[in-house]
């Protein structure tokens, strides 16, 4: 029976020559493509039997497939460096967010990615040359500086190639290699976030000038672009807030109104970071943090000039003093945890040792006396080596203070929308999958404190009684 005969069945039964079929008739739903410029988009569509529903999907789908097909010689009169102008130019128009155009410095990064790790290979190749074969030979057996480059190589790749997908060429042969590319920084957060003892440690082994800025960053959270664009009247009692970001485009520095994540926000301040704050602010419309001799401060000049050499010096100091302590015979093995070296019991114990050979105070604890006597160059440093202390990645950048920030406010408590506040991440749902591994550790944490409440509920209860 067709649906016009259900109609008319209905209408019959009712004596209501306008009824319609009611949504109980119509339970069946199709989710089917249509094109949308050079994409798709979806509707819905409501059917009486399964078998309606099923059919229809099938024709839209072949519809579809048929309307979008691009012909092949397409691909093979358009080379990817031309697909590469083209899709720069469809950015400066249309990317970014709010599609009004991509920024210049994301502009500038995605051209430096394209010229050092696409350009080379698939600069003058045709884009009907791209397929999974030759793609996958790029990817296991090309040559990158390293394996963070391939990665970010690959990643805009896939872009490019998805711009032309529906346009010059059918399909898109990069996407299903993401998922073997190495681990990026973002994705690898748990390697690249450092306990509060460790940024302290970092910030002893730096110069005075950047000094307080690790401890400030580690704080806050703040991205290096929103960090140097601060100014004094930024600081309002204890918030900062966050309006601004610093832009670097062919080494001129400029600044806009907006932060990557595209709102403004207002994170709270611990006395620390407002200490540091306010011994940095001279003016309201004065930069906060600034190069050491005045003017902007540059990201180059802080990784190059300030992080690099203090994390030489603090990523490895257990390393260092558990091989000194191997010659003297204190200690006989170094121990790991995880890649990283770790200050534990028997390192303790051979610190112990030397400090009563040497007659210096017995503490167990790597003070820069103790360094010093060792033999230890870094005993310059002002810091000391625990129980509990390890070592960090060599590879520590300044985004790792974002995954530092967001790990200890976590372990204080926070929230997940908290968390995102520090962050400064557009959603939650970003938050969440970054540093997911943090709320999952936290468990254990919910877990204790539900079971303290139960044993104070049962400890009230039985006074009750009692009475």
């Amino acid at each position: 029976m067709s649906v016009n005969d259900e109609r008319q069945k209905l209408r019959e039964k009712t004596g209501n020559p306008k009824a319609e079929l009611g949504p109980k008739e119509f339970r069946w739903t199709c989710l089917y493509p249509v094109p949308d410029g050079g994409g798709r988009s979806y509707k819905r569509k409501k059917f009486r039997t399964r078998r309606e529903a099923e059919d229809f999907d099938r024709k839209a789908h072949e519809a579809f497939e048929d309307h979008n097909a691009v012909d092949r010689s397409k691909a093979e009169k358009v080379t990817v460096g031309q697909l590469h102008r083209e899709h720069m130019d469809y950015l400066k128009k249309s990317g970014g967010r709010g599609n009004t155009g991509a920024a210049e410095n994301s502009l500038e990064s995605y051209e430096k990615i394209y010229r050092k790790t696409i350009e080379p290979r698939w600069g003058s190749a045709p884009l009907s040359t791209v397929t999974s074969a030759a793609v996958r030979d790029w990817v296991e057996r090309g040559e990158f500086v390293s394996q963070g480059r391939k990665a970010t190589g690959v990643r805009q790749f896939n872009r490019l190639i998805g711009y032309a997908d529906g346009r010059y060429m059918n399909g898109n042969p990069v996407k299903p290699f993401l998922k073997d590319l190495p681990k990026s920084e973002t994705a690898d957060v748990e390697r690249h976030a450092l306990t509060m003892r460790q940024v302290l440690r970092l910030s002893a082994c730096a110069s005075e000038f950047y000094s307080d800025l690790f401890v400030f960053l580690a704080l806050t959270g703040l991205r290096f672009g929103e960090l140097a664009a601060l100014r004094g009247r930024d600081v309002s009692g204890n918030k900062l807030n966050v309006r601004r970001t610093q832009r670097t485009v062919n080494n001129r520095i400029t600044y806009a109104n907006v932060t990557k994540g595209g709102e403004r926000r207002s994170i709270p301040l611990t006395q620390l970071a407002l200490d540091i704050a306010e011994s940095r602010r001279r003016g309201r419309d004065d930069h906060l943090f600034t190069a050491p001799k005045g003017g902007d401060l540059s990201n180059q000049n802080f990784n190059n000039r300030g992080l690099k050499s203090a994390v030489e010096v603090a990523a490895s100091a257990v390393e260092r003093l558990q091989d000194a302590l191997i010659v003297p015979k204190h200690l006989t093995v170094p121990k790991y945890q995880g890649d990283f070296h770790v200050y534990e019991s028997e390192t303790a114990k051979a610190v112990e040792d030397f400090q009563r050979e040497n007659d210096l105070p017995v503490s167990g604890a790597a003070d820069p006396g103790t360094r010093k006597a060792l033999g230890l160059d870094d005993h310059e440093h002002d810091y000391t080596l625990e129980r509990g202390d390890s070592d960090f990645a060599k590879d520590f950048t300044p985004h790792g203070f974002r995954h530092t920030c967001v790990s200890l406010v976590v372990g204080a408590g926070a929230n997940v929308k908290s968390a995102q506040r520090f962050a400064g991440h557009s959603k939650a749902s970003t938050t969440l999958d970054t540093y997911s591994h943090l709320f999952d550790e936290d468990l254990k944490g919910v877990a204790d404190t539900l079971g303290k409440l139960v044993e104070e509920a049962r400890d009230t209860a039985t006074r009750e009684l009692e009475r």
